[in-house]
Parts: structure tokens; C-alpha cells; sequence
């Protein structure tokens, strides 16, 4: 019954609310998601109650105090009657309240194993949205210097056309590509700003928020083939302690509806004041005290229908548990060869490819003004280096978000030890 405890004490479960990171970065965005998301904020007080049910189970039934009186003023009413005072008290047989309380414990471990969950999928949603974010500003800056060099190139020609050097009609060839760029930028604005929103609200702050989030997207330099330990992740991903934690959930119910079969034995402590007419003697006064006990015989019911229920409960989390090791064994191979195949992609659209469609630029821009090029060819070098450097920006988003995949599929994120559960 001890298998989430022990894992969850030597082990990792909680994401942090601890020391920042740098507030622009991905992993600050992180951070103060963790602080101000709501329904973060709601799932704690799903911990709150956990534990203060911990806290009030357990405990003996409140005592019964019973007063009676009785008389014959119906009867012969010769005086006589009786005047008790009873005190009972129901006490397990079991070991119930001992089981009542670890169900509670395991409780709180599962309240808690759930929170560690939400914020490993918050933490991923956030990496994912900045990867998307900086994905877009390095295309929107992309797209800005190509706007610069076409208005570069519409200045020289408008130079040429006042002394009949050049064409207009090259002039208004050329605006109409620099309009064309400058509609790319305005969408691309526009996404940046939506998906901003997002980004704020899904860390928990007000649209209005000044708080900056910048960064960048890397160019992977090394082959990332090296594989983590299947043990380790599983440590680290709340889900699977969670299913964990639903097995030690289920047997301590079966143990407390084991602990069921008997029902509380109630002792009772009485004080009775007698008074009964004995002959010759007449009315007399007398008292009495006692000790009763009610044993009640497990006969009809033997609480058979929670134990079955608690049995079938505890195949479910076992079985819960494999089908949990079997869906992260998968993730991980499909997270691992995923991103594999994604550095490969983006190290080849990185690479010499771009240098050479710069260069070809360069080359047909000088040319241009040498009068040795067309402008439909330096617009056309213009447009390859666009599609290519995009394209290239692309694939490294699509990398990144590899990676943080593959992040999540681990539950590598900053982690804390949960509380103490007493």
C-alpha cells in the first residue's frame, strides 16, 4: 500500500512557485503561470479540502448522554419511579478510524499528484505559445528588412527615372512588391498581437499587461539523440504517479471496508434512582449503577458490497497504471523520433542554402544598379530569399515545438517536493 509514498518522497511531484526566472524567457513565462493562473488557483483549494478532511477524520462519535424518569401517578401511584442517568460511547472494534485516516492521506496525495499534472500541461501549453510568439516576431522582422531593402531599391530607381535612366514603370513594379511586403507585415502584426492575448491569458495576466515576453529560437547545434531513462520519467510525470496514488487510494478503501464487516461496540455507564414500596417497610429509596455493552453480530450484512467495490477498484488503478507506463513508453518514442527528424530538417534549412539565396540577392541588387539585371530579377532573388528564410523559420518552430513536446512527454520542468501530509 506503500508505493506512492515512497516514490513521491523520494521522488518529484509538484512544479514550482519558487524563484523566478527571467520574466521575458519561456521559462519565466512558466513561472508566472504557475503564480497567476486561475485555474491553478482553483485546484489548490482542491488540496485545502484534502487536507482538511485529513484533519477531522478519524475521530470517535460524539458521545450520547440519556436521562429518563419514570412513575406509577397512572397507576397504583403509590410514589414509586425510577430516575437514570446514562452515558454511551460507540467505540470501532476495528482498526476503522486508523483506515479512515489513510484513505484521507492518500486523499491529499492524489489532490496533490493532480495539481502537478495541471501545471505540467500549463507548462507545455505556455512553451508551446512563446515557441509559436518568437516564431512569428523573427518572421515579422524577416519580412521588415526585406520592406527596408525594397525601399532602398525604390529610391535608386525613382533616381533613375528623373533622369530617364530607368522605366517608371519599374518604379511602380517595385512599390507594388514593397506594398505587397508591407501587407505580410500588417498580418503578421496582427498574429503577433493575438497571439500575445493568448499568451497572457493563458499565463493569468490582463490584456492591458505591460510585461514584455522575448527570447529566441536557436539553431540546434549538436544531434539531440541522446535517450532518458524510462524509470526517471516515470518519476517525473505527475500522471503516472497519479495513477499510482489511485492504488493506494483504493486499497486503503478496501481496508476500511474490511474494517466495515464489524460496526462500533457501544459501552454504556448508567446511574439509576430506584423508588419502590417493599413490604412491610413501605417506599423505599435505592440506586443502582451499571455497564452495558452492544455488540452488534455481523449476520445479514458484512458490508459485502463496499469490499467487492473497493476490489474492483483496486484492479482498475492497477490496470490504470500499466495502460499509463504503456501510453508514456509510446510518447516518448514518438516524442524522441519526432524532434530527431525535425533537427534534421532544420539544420538543413539553415544552413548553406540561405547563405547562398543572400548572396544571389546581393549579387543581382549590384547588378541592378550596374544596369546588368533586370528589376523583375532582383525582385524574383527577393522573393526566393523570403520563401527560403521563412520556410527556414518554420522548420526551426517546428523543432522547438518538437523539443518542448517532447519536454512535456518527460515531465522535464522545474519541480518541487509536495508538502507533508500529516
Amino acid at each position: 500500500m506503500k508505493t506512492i509514498f515512497s516514490i513521491i518522497s523520494a521522488s518529484v511531484l509538484l512544479l514550482p512557485i519558487g524563484p523566478a526566472w527571467a520574466e521575458t524567457g519561456t521559462e519565466g513565462a512558466i513561472q508566472l503561470a504557475f503564480q497567476n493562473n486561475r485555474e491553478l488557483a482553483l485546484a489548490r483549494v482542491a488540496v485545502a479540502r484534502a487536507k482538511s478532511r485529513l484533519k477531522w477524520s478519524g475521530r470517535l462519535r460524539n458521545p450520547e448522554l440519556e436521562l429518563s424518569q419514570t412513575d406509577d401517578s397512572i397507576g397504583l401511584d403509590d410514589g414509586e419511579g425510577t430516575f437514570e442517568v446514562a452515558f454511551s460511547q460507540a467505540f470501532p472494534l476495528t482498526s476503522r478510524l486508523k483506515d479512515e485516516r489513510e484513505v484521507r492521506r492518500s486523499q491529499v496525495l492524489l489532490a496533490e499528484a493532480e495539481i502537478a499534472e495541471n501545471r505540467r500541461r500549463l507548462a507545455y501549453e505556455v512553451d508551446e505559445a512563446m515557441t509559436k510568439l518568437l516564431a512569428t516576431r523573427q518572421k515579422l522582422a524577416l519580412t521588415g528588412e526585406l520592406v527596408e531593402l525594397n525601399e532602398e531599391i525604390v529610391a535608386f530607381l525613382k533616381a533613375g527615372a528623373e533622369v530617364a535612366e530607368i522605366s517608371p514603370l519599374d518604379v511602380t513594379q517595385a512599390r507594388l512588391a514593397g506594398q505587397s511586403l508591407l501587407q505580410k507585415v500588417t498580418a503578421l502584426e496582427n498574429e503577433e498581437e493575438r497571439q500575445l492575448l493568448a499568451l497572457k491569458k493563458m499565463i493569468g495576466l490582463e490584456p492591458g499587461s505591460e510585461r514584455t515576453f522575448g527570447g529566441e529560437l536557436p539553431v540546434p547545434v549538436s544531434k539531440p539523440d541522446r535517450r532518458d531513462d524510462l524509470v526517471s520519467i516515470y518519476r517525473r510525470r505527475p500522471d503516472y504517479l497519479l495513477a499510482l496514488s489511485k492504488i493506494d487510494v483504493a486499497e486503503a478503501e478496501l481496508a476500511l471496508a474490511n474494517a466495515g464487516k464489524w460496526e462500533d461496540v457501544t459501552v454504556k455507564i448508567f446511574l439509576e434512582s430506584e423508588k419502590a414500596v417493599d413490604e412491610p417497610d413501605g417506599l423505599e429509596r435505592n440506586t443502582l449503577a451499571g455497564v452495558g455493552v452492544s455488540i452488534p453480530l455481523p449476520i445479514r450484512q458484512k458490508n459485502e458490497g463496499n469490499i467487492e467495490q473497493a476490489e474492483i477498484g483496486i484492479e482498475t488503478a492497477e490496470k490504470s497504471v500499466e495502460a499509463s507506463e504503456f501510453n508514456i513508453r509510446s510518447e516518448y518514442e514518438a516524442a524522441f523520433q519526432g524532434r530527431l527528424a525535425a533537427f534534421e530538417l532544420a539544420r538543413t534549412a539553415t544552413g548553406e542554402v540561405i547563405n547562398l539565396a543572400e548572396k544571389n540577392l546581393a549579387d543581382f541588387k549590384l547588378a541592378q544598379e550596374n544596369g546588368q539585371a533586370s528589376l523583375l530579377q532582383v525582385q524574383r532573388a527577393q522573393e526566393q530569399v523570403l520563401e527560403l528564410r521563412t520556410a527556414a523559420i518554420d522548420l526551426l518552430e517546428a523543432y522547438h515545438l518538437a523539443q518542448a513536446r517532447l519536454r512535456f512527454v518527460t515531465g522535464n520542468y522545474p519541480e518541487i517536493q509536495p508538502s507533508n501530509s500529516k
